[in-house]
């Protein structure tokens, strides 16, 4: 029972971690959605830097050009995934104050799954940590 109550008490500490970080930028992100200014972009440079992690050998960066009142601009988009390739459409939005990095639509759902692994981490933690014995 003692290695339950430890592992509930770790299990419970972490999600609530995962839960109130993932809520946190979940919450901060959606907040600016009226400054939000969406646009169609193309992949236009994909960088790899080996890392040396054998765990994330290699980050990648993502390069990718949109139209701001007629010129072209290049930016940082926030993240990569696997089916990122030169030349592919990715819609994003941006913020009229930072041209230099930009956000895939729809990028924000991953903190709200981040927050809800937490939220069930934490359950999970909570019921093994405060149960009664039954036996």
């Amino acid at each position: 029972m003692k290695a339950a109550k430890i592992v509930g008490i770790i299990f419970l500490i972490i999600g609530l971690l995962f839960a109130i970080l993932g809520s946190i930028k979940y919450i901060t992100s959606s907040i600016a959605t009226d400054e939000r200014i969406y646009a169609t972009a193309h992949i236009v440079k994909i960088d790899e830097r080996k890392t040396g992690d054998p765990e994330f050998p290699i980050e990648y960066t993502t390069f990718v050009e949109f139209e701001v009142d007629g010129k072209n601009i290049t930016a940082n988009l926030n993240t990569h995934n696997s089916s990122f390739k030169i030349g592919k459409q990715v819609d994003v939005y941006y913020f009229k104050n930072d041209l230099q990095t930009v956000y895939e639509v729809g990028s924000n759902t991953n903190y709200f799954i981040f927050a809800s692994v937490g939220l069930l981490f934490a359950i999970l933690g909570a019921i093994l940590t405060f149960r009664r014995n039954t036996v």
